[in-house]
């Protein structure tokens, strides 16, 4: 089984039906397009968004639902198709595709999470993309508020 260390945050066993695939990887990252979704109790609710290739590269991600539970968003024809999606309304509450935001945690200011720039996870065919979503009125620096735990799942 191939073993996955990823600095800060240990080694991950992962089967290779467990990468996910992001065709043109991520803005900034073009390069990497083999990812994992790490989770470790101690850092819930939030996930790692971790490049198999280069484990060093990683993205704090949060299900955007926990950041705002209405949070919706439309794909028009052919912009979600990098990830396997078809157009039409998607909504924080989506298991498939998984919705997340990318959270910055600067030194001097508070945490905040992308919602303009959604990333998204196709569960189904192991396609990821983040998505620029063109005129959207969230914003990419969106204040976390403190988190407790849902009472079901999102």
């Amino acid at each position: 089984m191939p073993t996955l260390a990823c600095p800060d945050l240990g080694q991950f066993d992962f089967l290779e039906e467990h990468i996910l695939s992001f065709p043109e990887g991520v803005p900034a990252f073009e390069a990497l397009r083999r990812f994992l979704l790490l989770r470790k109790e101690e850092y819930a609710p939030f996930e790692f968004l971790a490049s198999v290739d280069l484990p060093a590269v990683r993205f704090i991600c949060i299900p955007v639902c926990l950041v705002d539970p209405d949070y919706r968003f439309e794909l028009a024809a052919g912009e979600g198709t990098v990830a396997g999606l078809k157009d039409g309304v998607y909504s924080a509450s989506s298991c498939d595709p998984l919705v997340l935001a990318i959270v910055s945690l600067p030194n001097s200011a508070s945490a905040t999470a992308n919602l303009a720039s959604p990333v998204v996870v196709n569960a189904g065919l192991r396609l990821g993309a983040q998505l620029i979503l063109p005129g959207t009125a969230h914003s990419h620096v969106t204040p976390l508020r403190p988190w407790t735990a849902p009472e079901g799942p999102c």
